[in-house]
């Protein structure tokens, strides 16, 4: 018996550690493999979790998750995010270092990498279930 796409949405707003209430989207524009974005948003996930607590790799219930699903358009893969915030941490503040270290790993001389998110989302529903849309797919990724 295989999961349907309404009980893996259904599972992630129950949880509530996992922030399905906020949109998170990892822009690049740049045309990358699905490889390289998993590589980038693994690499900004480590520096993320080592400046909100440096001994994240010994206690995993401290750790910010992210849970991806990549897309590819004309001139801009990105990677719709879901958050998975411990309750110690401010979900702000996690998503400014985001930006901010997000930023730092665009090669390119005028770095055009961005998080953008929403904290005011009109349907927490459809926008989990949008986030997951491809789970059976590779392009569905946990870092």
């Amino acid at each position: 018996m295989s999961i349907t796409q309404e009980q893996v949405t259904n599972a992630l707003m129950n949880d509530n550690t996992i922030k399905t209430n906020v949109q998170v989207v990892a822009n690049t524009y740049l045309n990358i493999t699905f490889d390289k974005l998993t590589r980038k948003l693994s690499l900004l996930n480590s520096l993320v979790n080592q400046k909100l607590f440096r001994y994240f790799r010994k206690y995993p219930d401290k750790r910010v998750a992210f849970i991806c699903n990549h897309e590819r358009v004309e001139n801009n893969t990105h990677s719709h995010i879901i958050l998975k915030v411990p309750p110690e941490y401010d979900v702000l503040n996690v998503l400014i270092l985001m930006n901010k270290y997000f930023k730092k790993l665009d090669d390119r001389t005028n770095a055009k990498f961005q998080i953008y998110y929403d904290l005011n989302v009109n349907s927490e529903y459809k926008t989990t279930r949008y986030s997951t849309k491809k789970s059976n797919d590779d392009t569905f990724v946990v870092i």
